[in-house]
């Protein structure tokens, strides 16, 4: 049975034509991104989902709107728990670096986010700052990307002093689909 979901997997990779990377495609999809953190007796968890869309204006090059949704929880010794949750709305920018015919590709992707974070019974504060990745595209056919990305983030909360930097890693999914100037079309 291993042999045959072996072989399926393979033939998936293979079969990947022409991934969509062309002028008049569309991009959808997203990636998580999970962490843990325990620094003495703190112990901080994360989960970020970020859906996008976007929109092949050159090829190889694309823009578009990615929504970033983070909800994170710190749990003190002493102290009761404490959860925040944050909403983004980002452009972004990404450019893929091999040709449209390559199963496996690299690619750069850079947002600038802007929205609101609410720390537990707080108000909510403003938030904003910016955040580039980069990674590695796995064709799984013509229309379907595994990605796996390392990114760093930069993003200032109003009302605190410093910015709060991060470096991340991620994976999901990207669908393209193809629009008037498609590579099916030449």
């Amino acid at each position: 049975m291993k042999r045959i979901l072996f072989a399926i997997v393979l033939g998936s990779v293979a079969s990947a034509a022409s991934a969509q990377i062309k002028q008049g495609n569309w991009l959808v999809g997203g990636n998580t991104e999970f962490s843990f953190d325990k620094q003495g007796h703190t112990k901080t968890s994360s989960f970020e989902l970020n859906p996008n869309v976007g929109y092949f204006v050159w090829d190889k090059l694309a823009g578009g709107l990615r929504v970033n949704l983070q909800t994170e929880k710190t749990t003190f010794q002493v102290d009761p728990d404490v959860k925040q949750n944050t909403l983004l709305i980002a452009p972004f920018v990404r450019y893929y670096f091999l040709p449209a015919d390559q199963k496996v590709n690299l690619l750069v992707d850079g947002s600038y986010g802007f929205g609101s974070t609410k720390f537990g019974s707080s108000p909510a504060a403003s938030v904003n700052g910016y955040e580039i990745r980069g990674g590695v595209p796995f064709f799984l056919n013509p229309h379907t990307a595994l990605e796996f990305t390392v990114g760093y983030a930069s993003y200032k909360t109003e009302g605190l002093a410093d910015r709060n930097n991060t470096v991340n890693v991620g994976v999901g999914f990207q669908i393209h689909l193809g629009g008037s100037h498609g590579a099916d079309k030449k």
